[in-house]
């Protein structure tokens, strides 16, 4: 590997192999955005919320966590949105956009198979009032070390100035953190305020420095409800655009988001290059089998797919993709959802 002259955010010579914790921000400043400094290529991030989180106020604590409940529902959404430089080969727009739950199951792919949650033991309380020591990390992998050999790095962040032709990369690389205004979003039914004066959010991330270029990789989630039982349902929603690496299916019942088996029956994908129908837990024996989740894990309402196989050549052309989920609706029509998020590739233009 052939090191590229690229200097930090300290003005200092960025090495070979650099992991920092590269800044601090306020989380009362809501949301919280900052842009990150360029040199090297990112392969992993740990976005870290981290401090105490003060809840008063109120008077009901409410009847249960909504989702992932709290800390992890205090970060609403992640954005990471890449503003290419002119003339740039490198696509731009939202490299990611998702929510806390989608970014911290598809990263049990990445860890063993293993969840990482909060690390402090830290559930909020449950919504009551007090002061709580919060110590949640969001690990966001743009290297996918599932690949087979160089294709490992080939999908991470390029925050080099120029690429291998001189060209510039990115004008800027902006972080967007949404943080919940008050506790609803993580208890049913709670009524009570929550201060950020005394948490931060800090980004800290590992980098490399390479010759190559790499390819641009976009992360993304989005919801597709479900009005009724129905063989064949369509998502809509899915973006048509892209070479989708892998999937991550949730499935999530009522209003209170529990992850639930009782949501997929099946699965169909057909594309040119893909010919695909299982059944929800023979994708689920899949998921052991081929080492994506411990067998020691919880994965009730978690379907993951990978298309390629540890080969970025592998990956389907969501222009051409066709999917199909046949589903039950036990809660009712529109109350019922499946959280889908995709990792998805852009080749470089001109090349």
């Amino acid at each position: 590997m052939d090191a590229v002259d690229s200097i930090n955010a300290e003005g200092k010579n960025m090495a070979a192999q650099n992991r920092h914790n590269r800044g601090r921000f306020i989380a009362s400043n809501n949301p919280v955005v900052f842009d990150l400094d360029k040199g090297a290529k990112v392969l992993n991030v740990l976005l870290i919320l981290t401090g105490t989180a003060v809840i008063s106020g109120g008077t009901t604590n409410g009847s249960g966590p909504i989702g992932e409940g709290g800390p992890m529902n205090l970060i609403q959404r992640l954005r990471i949105t890449a503003t290419p430089g002119s003339g740039s080969r490198y696509w731009g727009g939202d490299i990611v956009d998702s929510r806390i739950r989608s970014i911290l199951d598809f990263a049990i792919t990445q860890q063993g198979g293993k969840k990482m949650g909060e690390l402090s033991g830290s559930t909020l309380g449950n919504g009551a009032a007090g002061s709580y020591p919060i110590y949640l990390p969001v690990p966001i992998y743009f290297a996918n070390p599932e690949m087979v050999g160089a294709n490992q790095v080939n999908t991470a962040l390029n925050m080099d100035k120029v690429d291998s032709t001189g060209m510039p990369v990115y004008e800027n690389v902006q972080v967007k953190i949404d943080l919940a205004q008050d506790l609803t979003g993580c208890f049913a039914g709670n009524d009570r305020a929550i201060s950020y004066n005394n948490l931060s959010v800090q980004w800290d991330d590992s980098r490399i420095a390479l010759s190559q270029d790499t390819l641009c990789l976009v992360q993304t989630d989005h919801d597709v409800q479900i009005p009724a039982a129905n063989t064949r349902l369509v998502d809509f929603t899915m973006p048509r655009d892209g070479l989708m690496l892998n999937m991550l299916l949730q499935a999530e019942a009522g209003t209170s988001r529990t992850l639930s088996d009782a949501l997929l029956n099946r699965l169909r994908f057909q594309s040119p290059s893909l010919d695909m129908e299982e059944y929800a837990l023979d994708m689920r024996t899949r998921m052991f089998t081929d080492g994506w989740y411990d067998l020691s894990q919880n994965a009730i309402g978690q379907y993951f797919v990978d298309f390629s196989n540890g080969i970025i050549g592998n990956s389907v052309d969501l222009s051409t993709l066709a999917m199909e989920m046949d589903v039950n609706n036990p809660s009712g029509a529109n109350l019922d959802q499946f959280k889908i998020f995709i990792q998805r590739l852009y080749p470089l233009l001109n090349s």
